[in-house]
């Protein structure tokens, strides 16, 4: 109260390189969130790996078999040996990249997943096979229902981060599942919009492909552009949901304020967020594949969480700093 304009001053907005340096300097204070992502990777890396081929494989081979008898009939010959051989290579690669894919990894999906390398190998050669649909479904949903709780903590604790706060792991857990439901009612949101939205132009660019091609690639490069374009203004409404407690639709709205007053520094961040996590990413898969493991790996699952920390947390203080004015002065304090 008695000194407001100074106050004022400080939480003026940074630009986008202060503010990447901000975003690992808020993570520096508040490392235990790096725990999170890290016991998680180590997990998938020397954990079970969990198969559901026992599942998939008969499911891919029927649907196989339906698209043959649809595409050449169920009395006729192979009109077409090479659609024969086709259907039955992409069954054949489906079954075996089930096989490699590990079950738990559902572990690290979802709209607030734990930042984890996208190819993370299995320290064990040892299969453990789901062959009933009741453990698989089971088995499916608890777990991205443990990531979401995970992630959910791990954002907390990013966010009270990037207000300048020091709480510790119980603090920030104490909100988590409120927070966890807010980001399902926008993910529902959004699926939504976007079947009711996208089923009729899905439909439109298909029936147009049949009487003229390039115009259904106009349609579908439209298409994706819109679909950029929602990204793009849709990027703060996670750390709107983390910070100001905001609802589904609210943060949503305070994501599109924030990046419509702010156009230019916001494609600019978002930008460099998503050019560093594609870059890394290949940094990360090399040092897996190239150096002997565990180094390899080890350095993969630290350089992954400290990087991906570090931009989470620089863009929510970029939404901060253009938002909460309270908020962005204690953390220039």
């Amino acid at each position: 109260m008695q000194h407001p304009l100074p106050g004022r001053r400080q939480a003026q907005p940074s630009g986008v390189i202060e503010t990447l340096s901000a975003g690992y300097t808020a993570v520096n204070r508040q490392l235990w969130v790096l725990m999170l992502p890290i016991l998680l990777d180590v997990f998938l890396w020397l954990g079970p790996h969990v198969s559901y081929s026992p599942l998939v494989g008969p499911v891919v081979t029927q649907a196989a078999e339906w698209t043959r008898q649809v595409a050449l009939g169920p009395r006729r010959g192979p009109a077409n040996p090479d659609l024969v051989g086709s259907l039955d290579d992409s069954r054949q690669w489906l079954i075996a990249r089930t096989d490699e894919t590990n079950g738990l990894d559902a572990l690290a999906w979802g709209p607030i997943a734990l930042p984890s390398p996208a190819t993370l190998p299995s320290a064990s050669d040892e299969l453990a096979f789901v062959s009933g649909w009741f453990e698989g479904v089971a088995l499916f949903g608890a777990s991205l229902a443990l990531g979401l709780l995970l992630g959910g903590w791990f954002y907390a604790g990013l966010a009270n981060a990037s207000a300048g706060s020091r709480d510790g792991p119980l603090a920030a857990g104490r909100g988590t599942p409120r927070a966890v439901i807010d980001v399902l009612g926008l993910t529902g949101v959004l699926l939504g919009t976007a079947f009711l939205l996208g089923v009729p132009v899905v439909l439109l660019i298909g029936f147009t492909a049949l009487l003229s091609p390039p115009v259904a690639a106009l349609g579908g490069a439209l298409v994706a552009g819109g679909v950029l374009f929602a990204a793009v203004h849709l990027f703060f409404a996670v750390d709107a949901i983390f910070i100001s407690n905001a609802g589904p639709l609210t943060a949503i709205q305070r994501s599109v304020g924030v990046v419509r007053r702010h156009l230019r520094a916001s494609v600019a961040l978002i930008l460099l967020t998503w050019l560093i996590l594609a870059g890394m990413a290949q940094v990360w898969d090399a040092l897996g594949n190239t150096l002997q493991s565990p180094v390899g790996v080890a350095l993969a699952i630290l350089g992954n969480a400290y990087i991906a920390s570090g931009l989470i947390a620089a863009g929510m203080i970029f939404y901060t700093q253009r938002t909460e004015p309270g908020l962005a002065m204690k953390t220039a304090g």
